[in-house]
């Protein structure tokens, strides 16, 4: 699973990539997550492929525009609910992407 995970400068999202590799490995899945700042969506978008982008909660602001770049590659959307956004809900979170990418 390979997931681009972004909030609004890729700092406090690494805390939660981190959370987000570390449950998959108690799982047994392989997650790859990179953590980047909104404005670098699109370039790492064009670049590499992702199965979803995840957008921090404190990012609100610019959900339709990360929202609609995901959609311009046909990659899956979902903002982070606040209550997810610490890596101590890693595994809420993981489950939350597993379902979205089931759908």
């Amino acid at each position: 699973m390979k997931i681009l995970l972004s909030c609004s400068g890729g700092m406090s999202s690494s805390l939660i990539a981190n959370g987000l590799v570390k449950e998959g490995k108690k799982r047994g899945i392989d997650v790859e997550v990179k953590a980047v700042g909104t404005e670098g969506i699109a370039d790492e978008l064009s670049a590499d492929q992702y199965d979803i982008v995840l957008l921090a909660p404190q990012a609100v602001f610019r959900k339709q525009a990360v929202e609609d770049e995901a959609k311009d590659h046909h990659i899956n959307f979902l903002l982070i609910p606040r209550t997810m956004y610490t890596p101590l809900a890693a595994g809420k979170l993981l489950d939350l992407v597993s379902e979205e990418l089931a759908k």
